[in-house]
């Protein structure tokens, strides 16, 4: 009778052990498992916490490239702290590039040019309109709706000292104009052709014209043994291309005026 009470309680000692191993077990389980989940969230934190920080980081870096222009010279961007900075550039240039397009042609038969007649936007030779100073803009009429009428085109004349020049065309002994001249149909098109316009008794008259490209960059235009050269910056093909807006490849262009019309050489 007393063995057996032994046994009982050697018995209720190894089940109270086991029972303590088991909850130990379990306690330490869970303790890793709320670890673990600390850490995940820990992470999950500062990973948000650094896609934040990134989103900043980008903000701050869009709102430093916000306004720029492509410099087809260098083919890349130029960039400003402020649109005013980047109106003020523009405005700085332009006025440049016109003082020394108004010096150049002073006193030239180029002058005559500003109110020459050219054709309409869609090309149509038989329906000219007079450039005033240098531009034209075609509007509908005013209507109730619109009453200071819809834009339809516009055309100017590039007012570059390098976007003309003066020779014999025709050989008739009479100085004649090659011009560059650019159509908006208020698109983010820009179309650029070179114009010839040929002296009828001191005044002069449109001839002929021939489409360059769009959003181009013309750099010089040149007349020399009957040939037209156009030196421009143009849109690159392939891996070169950046964009309609973004001429980045340097080209020259030759023209023969032959019987009228401008033949293009480079075919």
């Amino acid at each position: 009778m007393g063995f057996k009470n032994q046994k009982f309680e050697i018995l209720g000692i190894v089940v109270f052990f086991a029972m303590v191993a088991i909850l130990f077990l379990f306690w330490n389980n869970n303790n890793s498992q709320q670890q673990e989940l600390n850490n995940t969230t820990e992470q999950t934190e500062q990973t948000e916490q650094t896609e934040q920080q990134g989103v900043v980081e980008e903000e701050q870096s869009n709102d430093s490239v916000r306004f720029n222009t492509w410099d087809a010279e260098t083919a890349s961007s130029i960039y400003f702290d402020s649109y005013e900075l980047m109106e003020e550039y523009f405005r700085t240039e332009e006025e440049k590039v016109l003082t020394e397009y108004n010096k150049a042609i002073k006193g030239t038969i180029v002058e005559r040019v500003q109110d020459a007649f050219v054709p309409s936007y869609d090309n149509n030779k038989d329906q000219l309109a007079q450039l005033q100073n240098g531009e034209i803009l075609i509007k509908e009429p005013a209507s109730e709706e619109f009453p200071e009428g819809i834009s339809l085109w516009a055309a100017k004349l590039e007012k570059d000292k390098n976007s003309f020049v003066i020779g014999d065309f025709n050989k008739d002994g009479l100085s004649d104009v090659a011009h560059i001249i650019a159509y908006t149909g208020f698109g983010s098109g820009y179309f650029y052709h070179l114009m010839i316009f040929v002296n009828d008794h001191g005044k002069l008259k449109y001839l002929t014209d021939e489409y360059l490209g769009d959003r181009v960059v013309i750099k010089d235009v040149r007349y020399e043994s009957g040939l037209f050269a156009i030196d421009m910056i143009t849109q690159g093909e392939g891996g070169d291309f950046t964009g309609q807006c973004c001429p980045n490849v340097p080209t020259t262009i030759k023209f023969r005026l032959e019987n009228g019309q401008l033949d293009n050489i480079n075919n």
